[in-house]
């Protein structure tokens, strides 16, 4: 697992057995003991870095289970905050929507010791709460950077990606989070109920390959990179 530090800009990431879906937690350039984490997950290697902070503000990239895991655990390490989308808020009540429900479809393809691994830490009840609401698109600031969240539908509903730019020197001046609509190594899924291969082609697609392509990727599976490396379908 590789983390991303250059200059003044601290990214820390964690992935989850298996599945692969990353967690990442960016320390915020004036306050070292706040941070902006992204789909939390249960990582004992993360308590160091979360023991040294005093504040998170949390968000996810879309509502599915695997993204999304780790926030009560979460509430247990560290005072944080949960901001979320409408749509998303909504979702992550219920394990049905969330696919908590239906954790044991996405391992149907590996192998039997890696289901049993999996299936002894999924919680297929699993819902999770909001703090704060926001109706669908919302920028706020973080440290030296402006944070932009935006719709991006197409893997699901809800699915949003998060952008962070900042004309500081000596931080990295644009950075994305992508969740499941843009990964590293894969085609994106748009067949999971709540997707939509024609929302995804309207308009996530045109906004992903807007995207500067000296922007640092943080996509929702695999290792980040610059925009260049990842397949847009």
């Amino acid at each position: 697992m590789k983390h991303y530090t250059t200059q003044n800009t601290m990214i820390f990431v964690y992935s989850m057995p298996v599945l692969d879906s990353r967690m990442y937690i960016m320390k915020n350039d004036q306050n070292p003991k706040e941070a902006l984490i992204i789909d939390p997950l249960i990582s004992d290697e993360a308590i160091s870095i979360l023991d040294t902070l005093t504040h998170a503000v949390v968000l996810f990239t879309h509502s599915h289970y695997d993204h999304i895991s780790g926030m009560n655990w979460l509430r247990e390490k560290l005072n944080c905050t949960l901001l979320c989308s409408e749509s998303c808020a909504k979702k992550i009540q219920d394990p049905h929507k969330n696919f908590a429900a239906y954790s044991n479809i996405l391992i149907m393809d590996k192998t039997e010791e890696e289901q049993a691994l999996c299936m002894a830490s999924f919680e297929l009840d699993y819902t999770c709460q909001a703090d704060k609401i926001f109706e669908s698109e919302i920028r706020f600031s973080f440290g030296s950077y402006q944070v932009e969240i935006t719709h991006t539908p197409g893997h699901s509903d809800c699915s949003q990606c998060i952008r962070l730019t900042t004309s500081q020197q000596g931080l990295t001046p644009e950075i994305l989070f992508t969740g499941d609509s843009l990964v590293n190594g894969h085609k994106i899924i748009t067949r999971l109920p709540q997707g939509s291969k024609k929302d995804y082609i309207a308009v996530t697609k045109p906004y992903l390959e807007a995207i500067s392509e000296d922007t640092l990727i943080m996509p929702g599976h695999g290792d980040w990179d610059l925009k260049k490396q990842f397949e847009i379908l």
